[in-house]
């Protein structure tokens, strides 16, 4: 299981640095489960979060679970408004904690 803290604002050149880094991490080390926890996360704009699913297509596709904890409202007001979901893609979970209690026990 690895923890990935995504802080500060997420734009499309960082969301392609974390694209990379993410996929060949899950491949190198194996990851069964990820975590990424966006609570740290200040603003993200729109088109990256169509980037954030693909990279959840591709996480799975390696067979490695993810979860999704912290989103803020903000997030999820533009999820919403944009028509996407985490369903069959990620769990989610409200706070990192809630997650650690679950994949930890």
């Amino acid at each position: 299981m690895c923890i990935l803290p995504l802080i500060g604002t997420v734009d499309k050149i960082r969301m392609a640095t974390i694209e990379d880094k993410v996929i060949s991490h899950v491949s190198l080390f194996n990851i069964e489960t990820l975590i990424i926890d966006f609570s740290g996360v200040a603003g993200m704009e729109s088109a990256v979060l169509q980037r954030v699913m693909s990279v959840l297509n591709g996480i799975s596709m390696m067979g490695c679970e993810t979860v999704i904890t912290g989103l803020r409202a903000e997030i999820v007001k533009m999820m919403i408004s944009n028509g996407l979901t985490f369903e069959n893609k990620a769990i989610t979970k409200g706070t990192l904690q809630q997650a650690l209690d679950k994949y930890l026990a």
